[in-house]
């Protein structure tokens, strides 16, 4: 039944407020290329009071990708596409990828297959390249696992469709066993890699006991997506080794990443703003 490390850090990185380190992030992204993803589930209610001024304010900070957290009937934030995606282009940055989902009724095919293809329309719309399905019921079974492979299957071909790629979002849960079974092994492996790619939450990965860099080595191939993750602020915690989980990643094809801050020990604005600031200054982040 389905429902819905690292590199050392300078110490001034994590004194500086968050308007100083947004200056130092646009100075750092002047000086390159870099396309510094953001999920705007970071930023919390920020996006709720003012999305225009939110997405102002990142924007300042260097980033240039966006993955969305909000979406329903259509419409991102209380926005249309249209009208989002002129918002984010405006301040020189795109909507690639987008948080979604609902749950899976055998009873209803025809329902799932409808709210998903709105999904599709609407995330093409918006300008995007990925759906992503950020948490799942895996039910308590194999066979309740095997309907997970199979409704993944399925979304990803109405993905597909619409020239997108869909894939799935892990947690830490995700590295547990089931009948001697690692659930996350299970899907990637028993997923069309054509029909499904996997988003790495690297920070969710080391809680549920794997070395992220060493996974994605493993299933090379399968991760289109990193969500780039620490306790707070990006390497403030020096235990997530993000220079291997950077090379490990280009090594195996990544496409893009995002900076998800959950903790609340630092204000949202301020982990996201000094979490760029690492991130475009740090030398293996192409």
């Amino acid at each position: 039944m389905l429902l819905t490390a690292g590199a050392m850090v300078g110490s001034s990185l994590f004194t500086d407020s968050a308007a100083t380190a947004a200056a130092k992030a646009a100075t750092a992204a002047k000086a390159g290329k870099k396309e510094i993803g953001l999920q705007l589930y970071s930023i919390r209610d920020n996006m709720g009071k003012d999305v225009a001024g939110s997405l102002k304010q990142i924007a300042a900070m260097g980033y240039k990708v966006l993955e969305t957290a909000s979406y329903g009937d259509g419409k991102f934030y209380g926005s249309t596409p249209a009208e989002f995606r002129k918002m984010a282009e405006d301040l020189g940055m795109r909507v690639t990828g987008a948080h979604l989902g609902r749950g899976y009724d055998k009873n209803d095919i025809q329902g799932v297959k409808d709210w998903w293809k709105q999904a599709c329309d609407a995330q093409v719309a918006v300008g995007g390249k990925y759906i992503v399905l950020p948490g799942v019921d895996f039910g308590s079974s194999m066979a309740d696992l095997d309907d997970v492979c199979n409704y993944f299957n399925l979304i990803g071909e109405i993905a597909n469709a619409a020239g997108l790629k869909f894939g799935y979002h892990n947690h830490s849960h995700e590295f547990d066993k089931r009948e001697g079974h690692v659930i996350e092994n299970y899907i990637i492996e028993n997923t069309d890699p054509k029909k499904v790619m996997f988003e790495l939450d690297v920070f969710w990965a080391t809680k549920g006991g794997v070395n992220p860099s060493a996974y994605l080595q493993k299933y090379a191939g399968r991760f289109a997506l990193l969500h780039i993750k620490d306790e707070d602020i990006i390497g403030a915690s020096q235990t997530v080794d993000f220079e291997a989980i950077f090379n490990s990643g280009y090594k195996q094809g990544i496409e893009s990443f995002y900076v998800e801050c959950e903790a609340s020990k630092v204000p949202p604005m301020e982990c996201v703003a000094k979490s760029a600031e690492y991130l475009l200054n740090a030398k293996f982040v192409k």
